[in-house]
């Protein structure tokens, strides 16, 4: 069979279910391609799209077969079959992308009114282990969204698994700030890292867990980097967020995501862009208090 895929996001980040779709297709004999309006005449054609607000592919021949569609950005009640969900990704996919993927946990033990892991994924819960995820490579990259919140044996079984394989990893999602004590934090020191330890500070009150969860793992000897999302709803609000995670520590970076209704249909606010603009560019924000460059932006 001939099966084309479509990553309608097209962002540069993985569609780890096109990917899963793509090895077990190629599992069972199938031939599988990116999808081309010109040249591909598939039998089966899957269309993902993670981002609600991403337009939707509009270049589809007459001759294609209906797209079997899915993905949070199309509904999010749609399921991969449990025998395609345990299939390694096929990484040929995205060559450029030379780190494993996967989840060792899906779920969250928190019910947050702007999230929809808990209604897409449910409860918490374990489904898989770091040392078949990694597939052999040494750089990881984990979508988990609350992997702290798993059971305390399971959180020091993988940890210990990737130092002894020397994985490098990255919780792309973050971690729960709440739920670093001084044992995980130790495990969480020795671990090698990617590039950052990652954080949300979704609400103010957040701050002290995130001030809090990075002294104990400077306390444990982690001399890296910090990577915390800031969700903006309000400006007043998130740019006093921003302000107080820049001076907890100098390897402390903000990131700022403007709020987006999870319909879709329209963009944030412009002085949420705005404070995202002058966050997330460090240049700028080191150089220049966010009054003044919202200022000179007005005129």
């Amino acid at each position: 069979m001939k099966v084309s895929l479509i990553d309608v996001d097209g962002r540069g980040f993985p569609n780890l279910a096109l990917m899963r779709l793509s090895a077990w297709h190629k599992l069972w004999g199938d031939d599988v391609e990116w999808y081309s309006p010109l040249f591909s005449r598939p039998e089966r054609l899957y269309m993902s799209k993670v981002f609600t607000f991403t337009p939707d592919y509009s270049d589809l021949a007459a001759n294609a077969p209906n797209p079997v569609c899915g993905g949070t950005g199309y509904d999010s009640s749609v399921k991969l079959p449990d025998d395609v969900e345990r299939t390694l990704p096929d990484y040929s996919l995205y060559p450029e992308f030379t780190s494993a993927l996967g989840f060792l946990t899906r779920g969250c033990v928190r019910e947050c009114s702007w999230c929809i892991v808990p209604r897409k994924e449910g409860k918490l819960h374990v489904v898989d282990d770091i040392e078949r995820l990694c597939a052999g490579r040494k750089n990881v990259v984990l979508l988990d969204n609350n992997f702290l919140a798993a059971p305390a044996a399971f959180v020091t079984e993988q940890l210990e698994k990737a130092k002894r394989l020397k994985l490098r990893l990255d919780f792309n999602q973050a971690l729960d700030a709440r739920l670093v004590n001084e044992q995980n934090a130790r495990e969480l020191a020795e671990t090698r890292w990617i590039k950052f330890i990652r954080f949300s500070c979704d609400t103010a009150a957040m701050l002290p867990h995130v001030k809090n969860a990075v002294r104990l793992l400077r306390s444990a000897g982690f001399r890296g980097e910090f990577f915390v999302y800031v969700l903006a709803q309000e400006l007043e609000d998130a740019h006093e967020r921003i302000c107080h995670l820049a001076k907890l520590d100098k390897y402390v970076t903000p990131f700022c995501q403007p709020f987006r209704d999870f319909s879709g249909k329209s963009e944030p606010p412009l002085e949420l862009r705005r404070l995202a603009r002058w966050c997330n560019r460090q240049e700028i924000r080191k150089s220049a208090p966010f009054e003044e460059y919202n200022s000179s932006i007005r005129k």
